[in-house]
């Protein structure tokens, strides 16, 4: 299980959970209640988190290409920094929530950008 804090999304549902290693965080944020942006349509920029890994160390994070090249399209994070993330297998500060997998102690924020 890893620690999942949301945070600035609702104060009534901001708080600790537990989630499994692997769970897509947004099946946790759902049976959560907390109120995040959805994707439809294709409006990934309503989507975006920022993501602090809280552990001692960051979890190495496969990510797929497709989310690299969308986050790099939106401007959430650079070219010199998806190539970062490919190269030493780390996830960036900044997410496409239904594409995050749970992979370790998590803080998860609304993406001010």
């Amino acid at each position: 299980m890893a620690k999942v804090i949301f945070m600035h999304f609702d104060e009534k549902t901001d708080g600790i959970y537990d989630g499994k290693i692997g769970e897509p965080l947004v099946r946790l944020a759902s049976d959560k209640g907390i109120p995040m942006e959805s994707c439809k349509g294709g409006k990934y920029k309503k989507c975006l988190v920022s993501v602090e890994h809280i552990a001692d160390e960051e979890p190495t994070s496969y990510m797929e290409d497709e989310e690299l090249d969308l986050l790099v399209e939106l401007g959430a994070i650079t070219e010199e920094e998806a190539e970062q993330c490919q190269q030493f297998t780390v996830s960036p500060k900044i997410r496409i929530a239904p594409m995050m997998l749970i992979k370790g102690d998590v803080l998860i924020k609304p993406y001010k950008g």
